[in-house]
Parts: structure tokens; sequence; C-alpha cells
């Protein structure tokens, strides 16, 4: 009986033994698994600490308005390309600020509804928007015909909407009762657009986008515009770019039809300078991208710069 009950538990031990490992395997694996989780996070941190203060350092140098686009310390990396920074100075006056065609007597929101027709929507829907957009911006208490006012946004549960003022920035105007349509139909919508910049679309900035489907210039011919107004050197905003002496000259140069002659003076300009700057910090593989807009400044007056309009990180 003795020798039985002895066999009996030799044999449980075994698969006891064999258990034990098996779930101390189990928990080392999972510590380990653990640790290295921090020791990877801890590591992307410090990186992208790093990465952050190159891409700080790229600010700092292109807030200096005597650094013009083109110049080599905007482009600082190691000789392994592991480590630095890399700027594109753009210029804000090129995009659309919604509130400069709003806010005119009377008003010009069939600009933007041209837009979002060329967006393929419908007129009912380009309406709505149009419509939405000013109502939000104007403090007349009346509602446009395809507009909403107080009553539309409460009963969506936005009380306290719209604000009657001025967009305080582009995605302000997914907000809007009747955008939605727009967000659908053009997902980058909010690359085109501005609060920073107050004035009509500067031609001589605009990027292709905004050319073609603003200003209604073919593709073809909005690259040949770009390449032409950036002059010999090829980059935009330096000292040798095109210099036409007024819309009209601009548009003989550019090739403009009819119908482009009758759009372009209606939305644009040859004037506007609002720097923006994009400087990517790099790190080992991991980057982190800071956007400022600023006044342009010149290099009589540098402080004109040393005022922030915006500032983005990602």
């Amino acid at each position: 009986m003795k020798r039985t009950c002895l066999h009996h538990t030799r044999g449980m031990a075994l698969p006891m033994v064999l258990w034990s490992i098996a779930l101390l395997t189990g928990v080392v694996l999972l510590l380990a698994g653990i640790i290295e989780g921090w020791i990877t996070e801890e590591t992307r941190s410090g990186k992208l600490f790093r990465a952050r203060q190159q891409a700080l350092s790229g600010v700092a140098i292109a807030m200096n308005p005597g650094v013009l686009p083109g110049d080599p310390l905007l482009h600082q990396l190691s000789k392994d390309g592991s480590e630095g920074y890399q700027v594109a100075i753009k210029d804000e006056s090129g995009l659309i600020n919604p509130n400069y065609y709003l806010a005119q007597n009377p008003d010009q929101r069939a600009v933007l509804g041209q837009l979002f027709t060329t967006w393929k929507l419908d007129k009912n829907s380009s309406d709505a928007a149009t419509d939405g957009l000013y109502d939000w911006q104007s403090q007349s208490p009346f509602r446009s015909l395809h507009g909403a006012k107080k009553e539309e946004y409460e009963a969506a549960g936005m009380s306290g909407l719209p604000p009657g003022a001025p967009f305080a920035s582009p995605e302000e105007m997914s907000l809007v009762i009747g955008f939605d349509p727009v967000m659908q139909a053009k997902p980058d919508w909010p690359t085109y657009f501005t609060t920073y910049y107050s004035g009509p679309v500067n031609i001589l900035r605009a990027p292709k986008n905004i050319l073609v489907d603003l200003l209604g210039l073919f593709p073809s011919q909005a690259d040949a515009w770009i390449a032409l107004r950036a002059g010999k050197d090829g980059i935009e905003g330096t000292d040798d770019d095109l210099k036409p002496t007024d819309l009209t000259n601009a548009m003989t140069l550019m090739g403009a039809n009819g119908a482009q002659r009758m759009m372009i003076p209606k939305v644009s300009t040859l004037a506007g300078n609002m720097r923006r700057i994009e400087s990517t910090g790099i790190c080992n593989g991991v980057k982190h991208k800071i956007t400022v807009i600023a006044p342009a400044g010149s290099t009589e007056n540098p402080q004109a710069t040393s005022s922030v309009l915006g500032w983005s990180e990602q």
C-alpha cells in the first residue's frame, strides 16, 4: 500500500515540475518583453527629444529674414545623414483666407462656391457650404437661404454657435453646418486655406492646387507659371523672382485665356508676404516637424519676425 502511494506521488511530481518551469519561463519572457518595451520607448523618447531640438535649430535659422529659401544653412545633416534638420521656407500669402472673401461688401462667397464646384459638389451642396460659412462669421441674426444660425446649431446639439466672428483657423470651418460634403469631396481641403494672411491670394506664391482649382489654370499652365515666377535659380522667395508690373502683365506672362482673365482679378493679387517655416528634425530615423507662421520681416527690420503668429508640431 505504501509503495503504491509513493509511486503515485512520484508520478504527480514530474508534471508539477514541468508546469512550474513553463510558468516561470512565461513570467520571465513577459518581464523581458516589458523591459524591452520600456527600453525601446525610452530610446525613442530620447531620439524624439533630440529630433525636436534639431527642428528648433532649423526654426531659429529660418526666422532670420536674411536667410532665404535655398540657403545651405536650411539643410544641415551629419555625414551619415542620421541627425540634423531640413527646413522649407514657404509663403502663406498664396493660400485662401475665407474671412477675406466673406467679409467683402458685397461678400464674395461665390468665389468659394466656385472652388467647391470644381471639387465636384453639386449646386445645392455648394450653396449650403458657402451660405453656412457666411452665416458663421456674420453678426446678423438672419439666416442665409441655405445657411444655418443659432436655431439650426442648437438643433444639431452645438449650442453657442455660430460665433458671428471670423474663422480663427481653417479647422474651425469643419464645424460649419453644411460643410460636410466639402470635407468628403476633398479630404485635403485644409491645405488650401489660411487665416494668418488677410488678403486675397497672391499668385506669385500660390501653390499649383490653388492655381488650378481656384484660378482655373490648366495643370501644365500652372507648372509653367511656377517655373517662370521662380526666376533663373528655380527657387521661389529669392531676389531673382519674377516681378510683373501688374495683374494684366502677369496674366499675359502666364498665357491666361478669356475665362481666366475674368476670374484672376476677382480673387488674386501680386502682393503679400507671410513666412511659413516647416522645419523637420531628424535623429536616427525619428522625425519631428515644427511649422511656424511669422511676418516676413526684412534685413532692415529683423524685429518684424520676432512675433510668431502660428506654431504647430507633429
